[in-house]
């Protein structure tokens, strides 16, 4: 008697109004430019076995999920049991409550995200408090970091003889105090001396300057308030 051995390879399928469908599996990569290349997004989605025809590239900011015309297009042709992947978080949102938003509306609709340099799924129980600890994580980071970058960049600044921070076109960095000429100092001393017969809003209208800045420069000339 022969015996046979029979090898079935089996796609994930399911049915929808009466018709077998298989869940298709879907890529997304995003530039915030057209500058931007999507090559090394493009090669890890293709890596996970996803054809270069159901990756869906798109070049755009995408500071709101609506203003992206690829993204949208693609959750058009997704259907329950379909599965979108992405290379990272990042590439998806960076904003926390857009990500929860979202991550619902694929939850509702039977859509499955795969998050490749993160390795998370919406599968994965508590992925919407994992996602937010990895954004909360990743902005205490770009926080540290910037300010590590203002704090090297204030000691390659060049000081003046006062020891100010200067630019590079000599000027300085930060607020300078006031410095009033001549004609703003003699309209001071008028007023001072009441020949001046207006009141402190039009003085300060005058020289250009705000009442606060005016009542501190009056008060140094010894005025008493008028």
């Amino acid at each position: 008697m022969v015996s046979f051995k029979v090898f079935i390879f089996i796609k994930c399928v399911y049915i929808r109004k009466g018709v077998l469908n298989t869940f298709m599996i879907y890529g997304y990569a995003r530039v915030s430019s057209k500058e931007q290349t999507l090559e090394r997004q493009l090669k890890i989605l293709q890596e996970k076995g996803i054809d270069k025809t159901n990756i869906f590239k798109e070049f755009c900011s995408g500071k709101t999920f609506k203003d992206r015309i690829e993204y949208q297009r693609l959750l058009e042709k997704c259907q329950v049991g379909d599965t979108i992947y992405f290379t990272s978080l990042d590439r998806f949102s960076r904003n926390i409550a857009e990500t929860t938003e979202q991550l619902k509306i694929l939850e509702k609709r039977g859509i499955k995200a795969v998050f490749i340099a993160e390795g998370i799924s919406t599968e994965m129980r508590g992925v919407a408090e994992l996602i937010i600890s990895i954004f909360s994580w990743v902005a205490q980071e770009e926080r540290t970091r910037l300010l590590e970058r203002q704090a090297q960049g204030y000691k390659a600044l060049k000081r003046n003889n006062q020891g100010k921070m200067i630019s590079k076109n000599g000027k300085p960095i930060g607020k300078q105090p006031l410095q009033l000429n001549n004609k703003q100092i003699e309209l001071l001393e008028k007023y001072k001396r009441n020949e001046l017969d207006i009141t402190k809003t039009e003085l300060a209208r005058l020289l250009g300057i705000s009442r606060s800045v005016l009542y501190k420069k009056v008060l140094a000339l010894g005025e008493a308030d008028k």
